[in-house]
């Protein structure tokens, strides 16, 4: 038996096995996102809606001082 024999015999290398794994903890991730119904995305959707609600109330308490500056985050609200 050669050396090339005994090289070529084994199934994966480093690289393969580290890939591998990089595929299996993606494929939990994604199973254990599915399993809690993408509670995460509408964490983030609730927190752009809560900032765009603070934006607008603050652009309505600014208005009487300064129209320019609620003009501008009601701007950076409608984003």
């Amino acid at each position: 038996m050669s050396t090339a024999t005994i090289i070529q015999a084994q199934d994966k290398g480093l690289r393969q096995q580290f890939a591998d794994s990089i595929a299996k903890i993606r494929d939990f991730a994604i199973e254990l996102y599915a399993a809690h119904g993408g509670w995460i995305a509408q964490s983030e959707t609730q927190r752009a809606q809560n900032s765009r609600a603070e934006l607008m109330a603050l652009a309505a308490a600014a208005e009487s001082h300064s129209p320019a500056l609620s003009a501008e985050l009601r701007h950076f609200a409608s984003k």
